[in-house]
């Protein structure tokens, strides 16, 4: 498969460095067939010249599809029987000049015809990987903007719950004064009181009296004092609650 890839690579290289079209080199496929042919027929009989047609047809299996290799094998064949009867015109009347051709033409074609299949089933591969590759980089990429999502979504969620602690934090500062007021109020008027009769203590009069009369104010100070307290507690827990 390295030794497929790597004569892919130089087949191809050689055709971007030539820049021949699709037709030049086809034509340039036949004129060095016709070549190869002019070589057969001029050389004896006794030099083996059926692999030089070979050299032709390779870089053209490696570059053309299985049509045109086909055809070549074809031309190839026909050139090769040319050639074997024009250098001995006696046979041309018998079967064997033609069972050679035919021979040359399993051969021509058999690996003309590999060849060609071989490399476009590893073209399809690596059209097929490059594909895979292009596909596994857009999931990528898609994972990346999901996660960058997944992070944008966690902050505004972070900032929701932040705003809604925020929120509940003022609702309870508000609910906080608004309960505090009513025991301030409460405690405001019995210092009044208090005040009040101390002020008036007139001379004669039993202390204890006063002292009786001022008691309920003072415990009634007293319970607002504890519920001013457990306002506060409350709102003391709501804070650790929401550092926590």
């Amino acid at each position: 498969m390295e030794l497929l890839n790597a004569a892919i690579g130089y087949f191809e290289d050689l055709q971007r460095k030539l820049g021949l079209s699709p037709r030049l080199r086809r034509m340039g496929g036949v004129l060095l067939l016709l070549l190869v042919g002019c070589l057969d027929y001029v050389t004896p009989p006794e030099l083996a010249s059926a692999p030089f047609y070979f050299l032709p047809l390779i870089p053209i299996a490696f570059l053309e599809p299985v049509p045109i290799c086909v055809a070549f094998s074809l031309l190839a064949a026909v050139i090769y029987f040319g050639a074997d009867v024009l250098s001995n015109p006696g046979t041309f009347n018998l079967i064997y000049p033609y069972w050679r051709a035919f021979a040359r033409l399993i051969s021509f074609g058999l690996i003309s015809l590999t060849i060609s299949l071989l490399v476009g089933e590893r073209r399809r591969l690596l059209l097929s990987e490059h594909a895979l590759q292009d596909k596994a980089q857009e999931l990528e990429a898609k994972n990346r903007a999901l996660g960058e999502n997944l992070r944008e979504l966690k902050r505004l969620q972070d900032e929701l719950v932040e705003k809604e602690r925020r929120t509940a934090a003022l609702q309870i500062i508000n609910s906080a004064t608004h309960e505090l007021e009513r025991p301030l109020v409460s405690i405001s008027v019995y210092a009044e009181e208090i005040l009040r009769l101390m002020q008036r203590n007139p001379e004669g009069e039993d202390p204890r009296l006063l002292l009786d009369e001022i008691q309920p104010l003072v415990e009634k100070m007293q319970e607002r004092t504890l519920d001013m307290q457990a306002i506060l507690k409350q709102a003391r827990e709501f804070r650790q609650q929401g550092a926590g």
